[in-house]
């Protein structure tokens, strides 16, 4: 039992990782979180004052035909947010933006580029393919000829 501690310690004191006999069968260690998507400057769950403050007022808001009761504000530049009881439900870049801040990287809306920047696609569709980050997804929607029309994020795994 003593060597034990001694171990522990010395590891410890030493700044290196207590040996696996150290560590008591029952610790339990939760699963890194991993990093919220956000792109130029707003993410999932951000309150209205956070789009406002970001993307300044938008140029027409309309009801989502998609989520009852909740609302898409637009903007200029082929910019999108969906609005739920306050907060953002999801991101839309159009290709018409040209590019966009995914996480402080500017990627440009080309097939190529958001390819290199997203990684191996998770899941493929007939209007496009995307990843999945915890529960969130971000697709890249496509046109007939595979060309890229937007960037979506939403709340929720999309496996077609």
């Amino acid at each position: 039992m003593l060597i034990s501690w001694l171990i522990l310690f010395s590891s410890i004191v030493n700044g290196g990782a207590a040996p696996a006999a150290a560590v008591p069968a029952t610790a339990v260690y939760p699963d890194p979180v991993p990093k919220q998507w956000q792109i130029d400057g707003i993410e999932l769950g951000d309150p209205s004052s956070e789009v406002r403050g970001a993307w300044g007022n938008p140029g027409k808001i309309e009801s989502d035909e998609w989520q009852s009761g909740c609302e898409v504000w637009s903007y200029t530049g082929g910019k999108n947010v969906g609005m739920c009881e306050g907060e953002v439900s999801f991101i839309q870049v159009t290709a018409n933006a040209k590019s966009a801040n995914l996480n402080g990287r500017m990627v440009k809306i080309a097939d190529k580029d958001l390819r290199q920047a997203l990684g191996k696609p998770e899941f493929q569709a007939d209007d496009g393919w995307g990843v999945v980050n915890g529960s969130d997804s971000l697709k890249v929607f496509v046109d007939d000829r595979g060309n890229p029309v937007s960037l979506d994020l939403f709340d929720g795994t999309c496996s077609v």
